[in-house]
């Protein structure tokens, strides 16, 4: 649904944007998503592609009071790094002298969360979730010189930031109800700015022309820290139990608030819309008719800039749920995208994603009365 659900509650998957919404999870759902990716890249006389896959979702939501709170914990990929570029040049003042550069990075953040839904009235719900964020980036730039006048002589240099802290999300939903089946809904999301704690070490070394370190030397170890925005989103939604949903969230991120003299960020803002249909739930003799159907769109301006450039992402989700034993799904997405342009001397990535994932829905944890 174009990641819609700051203002969307659903009963038979996990929340994961607003924790309000958990107070909906009156079974015990437990959700893993897999996901496959192929990007293609072009720019001024360039192209390539790269194929990439991993985990999307691990969750697992459990009424503590049914319909009145509800608990859910997690992991979810936060961000990610992943590039290697190569370039080459005559050395300035030389023309017989070249210098190749090979540059890469990878890593990311993962999140840890655990989230909690209250009822606070049968119309109004709060939540909190508290998120422990955890990883390292890997940079690493290669340069070489040759020449017919000198020896091949190569330096890497290695830069790594290991983070790890703690911040909190929270979140609030309201229910208006529109006769006995349909209901407006409306929800925001709010954390406050926080420091996320980590450690860079720097390291420069000279290789061989076999590849091998000649020498090596640690430049620097110390304590570092990035400013994690303030975060506010809404989200407002039509719908009627396992027959349609409609939501529109919009989500703000002050990253300008985190620019330094090295990294200058604008603030990020998105824009999601969503919708889901189900044609007859409780058709017991077409199987189509009980599955849920999704698409959604969502516009991402992102918070770095390139050239002094904006970046933005657009995609188009397109989504089922297919029903399985009792309760449960295996769920479906292909996400088709667009991140960046190739105006100004920049690269523009299309790229392809599939998402697999599983739903299972029961009542665990009740305590039998008859055998």
């Amino acid at each position: 649904m174009g990641e819609v659900g700051i203002g969307t509650s659903t009963v038979w998957h996990v929340n994961s944007q607003n924790p309000a919404n958990l107070v909906f999870n009156n079974f015990s759902t437990f959700q893993l998503g897999l996901q496959a990716e192929s990007r293609t890249f072009t720019g001024d006389s360039i192209s390539g592609s790269d194929f990439d896959g991993g985990l999307r979702f691990l969750s697992y939501a459990f009424p503590i009071k049914p319909g009145v709170w509800s608990s859910a914990f997690g992991i979810l990929p936060y961000s990610s790094v992943n590039y290697n570029t190569f370039s080459q040049g005559e050395v300035t003042g030389d023309n017989t002298v070249q210098q190749f550069t090979n540059e890469r990075g990878e890593g990311g953040l993962t999140q840890f969360f655990w989230g909690n839904g209250l009822a606070i009235t049968r119309s109004i719900y709060l939540g909190v979730r508290i998120n422990y964020l955890f990883g390292s980036i890997d940079k690493e730039s290669q340069v070489t010189i040759d020449g017919t006048s000198i020896n091949a002589n190569t330096i890497t240099f290695s830069d790594k930031t290991s983070y790890s802290d703690i911040n909190f999300l929270f979140g609030a939903s309201y229910r208006y109800l529109l006769g006995e089946k349909k209901s407006l809904n409306f929800g925001m999301i709010y954390s406050i700015e926080s420091t996320l704690n980590g450690k860079n070490t720097i390291e420069l070394s000279r290789l061989s022309t076999l590849g091998g370190t000649l020498d090596s030397q640690e430049i620097s170890t110390v304590n570092t820290d990035l400013t994690f925005p303030q975060t506010l989103g809404f989200g407002i939604s039509l719908q009627k139990p396992n027959t349609y949903s409609i939501g529109l969230d919009v989500e703000m991120q002050a990253w300008s608030n985190a620019s330094d003299a090295n990294n200058t960020f604008q603030d990020q803002s998105k824009i999601a819309l969503g919708a889901s249909w189900t044609p007859d739930f409780n058709n017991v003799s077409s199987y189509f008719k009980r599955a849920t159907y999704r698409i959604g769109f969502n516009y991402l301006e992102l918070p770095y800039l390139v050239n002094n450039q904006s970046i933005s992402d657009f995609g188009i989700n397109f989504g089922t749920s297919l029903p399985v034993s009792g309760l449960s799904s295996i769920d479906l997405a292909f996400k088709f995208g667009q991140l960046g342009t190739t105006e100004n001397g920049l690269i523009r990535e299309s790229y392809y994603r599939i998402v697999l994932g599983a739903t299972i829905n029961d009542r665990w944890f009740i305590k039998r009365r008859y055998d």
